[in-house]
Formats: C-alpha cells, structure tokens, sequence
C-alpha cells in the first residue's frame, strides 16, 4: 500500500467513527441515590375545630421522608398530609388520618429538593382545640 493508499484509509476509518458516534442516542445520566433521612424536625402546634395548620422545612437531598403524629392532648384523630410548599400552599401529595403513634403514618421519597409541607388538619370531630406534635424525618 503506498502513501495514498494509507491517507485514504485513514480518512475512510475516521469518517466512519465520526458518522457512526454522531448517530448514535445519548446515555441517561443515572438516576439520584436517595439518601437516607438524617434531620429530624420537630413541630408542636394547638389546632382549632375544623382548622388546619401548615409546618414547611426544606429538603437539601433526594431521600427519604417520613412524618409521624406522635401526641395529641386531648386524645384525637387528625388528619396529616405531606406535600410540596408552593407560594403560601401547601400543596398535599399524600395524606393519613391517625392517631399518635412511634411508627411513621405517613413516608415517602422526595424526588426534588425544595421546600415541603406538612398539613396538620381536622377531619371532623375536633370539639375542642387539641395540641399535637409531630416529627418529619427526611434528608
């Protein structure tokens, strides 16, 4: 093969890898891991008959999230909901009426990071104004 011959080839073999690369789809990055929930936030509150009440924290990683009423005094159901603060809402994704407990009612992943909410609410047989607390457990 002489020198021509070699150029040509040469020039074939990269045409080749620059049409055949630029052809082809382009790789996903890979999903996020979650991380696992490390920073336990506390809220105590009182909620009125018929009120609702609304605790926002931020979250700085994908990851876990689980919210757990854990005491209401007087003794009572209530409704508690988690979902994603927009403006002054709380917009609810998912949502549990419960009473206090150790295990988490409500959980969860948080695909974004951002600012979250947890709705705190009657669900209809409040008499009297109760307190509660409840703790969030997220990333």
């Amino acid at each position: 093969m002489d020198w021509n011959q070699a150029r040509a080839a040469v020039a074939l073999v990269l045409s080749l890898a620059l049409t055949s690369a630029g052809c082809s789809d382009p790789v996903a990055p890979a999903p996020p891991v979650p991380a696992a929930p490390t920073i336990n936030e506390t809220f105590t509150a009182t909620l009125s008959p018929s009120g609702l009440n609304q605790h926002r924290f931020t979250v700085n990683q994908v990851g876990s999230l689980q919210i757990t009423l854990t005491d209401v005094q007087p003794g009572a159901a209530l409704g508690i909901g988690i979902g994603l603060s927009v403006s002054l809402t709380c917009s609810v994704i998912s949502s549990a009426t419960t009473v206090p407990g150790s295990v988490a009612q409500v959980a969860g992943t948080a695909t974004l990071t951002g600012t979250y909410c947890v709705s705190v609410y009657d669900v209809g047989n409040l008499v009297e104004p109760v307190t509660y607390t409840i703790t969030v457990l997220h990333s």
